[in-house]
């Protein structure tokens, strides 16, 4: 840390659903926060694929990097990858060249060995990128927030599904969500990137080990809002299908094709003990 007991957090994808919220409690607990976002206004200006340069965190004396970004907006496996695993790899170099003694990157749990979407897939090469750079890496599960905080990312869409008549489930909704509460999230990363909780030394999963179906998780979020949604179950081919076809035909969907290929194939043995022997412990879900 910097002289003083200052403390200084780089957050990519700092106008983002997760790292607006990890931002708003480093500040809360008196971290100098600096954004990285390709809208961020006054802080540094930084777009995933594009050259970073080290002094943005050397002027800045940053202790700590927190990689929460990622791109969907590139659909071929050759966009993705230099967009995304490229960028990052330029990122990290940077902040390793620029003085951030610790670095924590958010990989997903959709990434595993054999994971068939291309998401999962560039998470992974994020990931040995990550720990080539001495990164910790964090495979959070879905996040959720109390009512009253701004809910955005898959919860949110989830939140906003919950509130209508008539429900899609994708195979009936009996495919799995872990989850995570931002709170707990935010507790493991400080932790990380203060040094009170030590890096593991491989990609770990952060959520709570209860399996929510789908249609459980909608069910209780609808609950939350006074809502009873009726569900009408739908085979996964056939959405992946219609989706596909939309982004062929380079029309913009809420949700991909690629989320529904994370969806079905997931891992089948998500492994939570490394969570636990670090002395976190997320609270469950409750509708």
């Amino acid at each position: 840390m910097n002289a003083a007991g200052s403390k200084r957090v780089a957050i990519t994808g700092a106008s983002g659903y997760v790292g607006s919220a990890l931002a708003r409690r480093f500040e809360r607990d008196g971290w100098t926060v600096t954004g990285f976002s390709r809208s961020a206004a006054g802080e540094v200006r930084f777009r995933l694929g594009e050259d970073v340069d080290p002094d943005a965190f050397r002027s800045r004396r940053i202790d700590a990097l927190v990689h929460t970004a990622y791109d969907f907006t590139p659909v071929d496996w050759k966009d993705i990858r230099h967009v995304n695993v490229v960028g990052s790899q330029k990122l990290l170099a940077a902040a390793k060249a620029g003085g951030a003694s610790r670095m924590v990157v958010l990989s997903s749990i959709s990434a595993f060995r054999g994971c068939r979407s291309l998401y999962g897939r560039a998470k992974l090469e994020i990931e040995e990128a990550a720990s080539d750079a001495g990164a910790a890496v964090v495979r959070p599960g879905l996040v959720f927030v109390d009512s009253g905080e701004q809910a955005g990312g898959m919860y949110g869409s989830l939140l906003r599904s919950a509130r209508a008549s008539l429900v899609p489930m994708i195979d009936g909704g009996a495919h799995c969500q872990y989850l995570i509460h931002v709170d707990d999230l935010y507790t493991l990363i400080s932790g990380l990137c203060s040094g009170r909780i030590a890096a593991p030394d491989h990609p770990f999963t952060a959520a709570s080990p209860r399996c929510w179906t789908m249609r459980e998780l909608v069910g209780a979020l609808a609950l939350k809002q006074g809502a009873r949604p009726r569900f009408v179950s739908v085979p996964w081919r056939v959405v992946w299908l219609g989706l596909k076809a939309a982004e062929t035909a380079r029309l913009r969907r809420g949700y991909r094709s690629d989320s529904v290929l994370s969806l079905v194939h997931q891992d089948p043995r998500p492994d939570f003990s490394t969570l636990h022997k670090l002395g976190v412990t997320p609270r469950e879900f409750s509708a």
